[in-house]
């Protein structure tokens, strides 16, 4: 059977990019893919990181450039084209994009960086998830509290101890903790020790503030700004299943190819998983896996 999540977001694009150059509207697209608009919505945004419509209008103003550049016709007529419905709407998305006019980049073509078709090719496969390289992104400073615990990590490859006490901070020990930055946030920090003997630390926490209040028993790491290698994973399922077991194909990955690629040379090794349950859902997952590369 094919990769359910693969085939819907495949037979999405192959559609709208069919359809560009006609109306577009999301009850026709979620028709088409015979899913419901909600789910279709979600499941775009998390492979993405775009909107459905925001991606329609961004593909019609790229292939417009084509025109613009190689073709006489009128501002007027290339909006009616690509379906902008008026060159006042045209002209004002294109400057949205390109913080220029049709007519001005006309006149003087500049490189411009353009929304492509969305390519399922570069999204991996996790179990019955996706997960691809979002972006290269740099975090400030911040501050986690939580439990810290030893994991051995050819155990919990089959008893998935982490993934039971991360499931008993969020909606346990998460409570205890007032005022954090985000409450609905979820961050799984693992530290390697040096030397490595078969076990991280592990530590289920949530980001915090100098006006968080922390319980005692708990633990408060700071971690400094770096910059990060950041991974998106989605998943039909609940975050709270979410495990190494899932994510055995992405581990292998980042730390087979993408680590050495990234040439990374850092004093401390460390990673985390970022769940922002708000986006999740019972038949949901979205997580963010940060992996940095240096100390800023």
């Amino acid at each position: 059977m094919d990769h359910y999540l693969l085939e819907t977001l495949n037979t999405t694009t192959a559609y709208m990019e069919e359809h560009l150059l006609e109306p577009l509207c999301l009850d026709d697209i979620a028709a088409r893919v015979n899913i419901s608009k909600f789910h279709l919505l979600r499941i775009w945004k998390g492979a993405t990181n775009t909107g459905l419509m925001e991606y329609v209008r961004r593909r019609r103003i790229a292939l417009s450039l084509g025109d613009l550049l190689h073709h006489q016709n009128s501002i007027d007529f290339i909006s009616a084209k690509y379906s902008f419905g008026s060159e006042r709407a045209y002209n004002r998305v294109f400057k949205d994009e390109y913080q220029t006019t049709p007519a001005k980049w006309r006149r003087n073509p500049v490189p411009l960086n353009i929304m492509d078709r969305f390519n399922t090719g570069l999204l991996g496969r996790a179990a019955e998830g996706l997960v691809y390289f979002r972006s290269m992104s740099v975090l400030p400073a911040f501050s986690i509290a939580g439990h810290q615990m030893r994991i051995n990590d050819r155990e919990n490859a089959s008893s998935l101890e982490a993934t039971e006490r991360a499931v008993h901070f969020f909606y346990h020990d998460r409570l205890r903790i007032e005022n954090p930055v985000h409450k609905d946030v979820y961050i799984g920090f693992t530290s390697v020790p040096e030397p490595y003997e078969g076990s991280t630390l592990y530590q289920p926490s949530l980001q915090i503030s100098t006006s968080s209040i922390i319980p005692p028993d708990m633990q408060v790491r700071h971690v400094q700004a770096h910059k990060y290698g950041v991974f998106t994973y989605i998943g039909l399922h609940r975050p709270e299943e979410l495990s190494a077991l899932t994510l055995q194909e992405v581990w292998k990955y980042i730390f087979g190819t993408w680590m050495p690629a990234a040439q990374i040379d850092l004093p401390e090794h460390f990673s985390f998983e970022w769940v922002n349950y708000a986006k999740c859902s019972k038949q949901y997952c979205e997580c963010d896996l940060y992996f940095p590369v240096s100390v800023l």
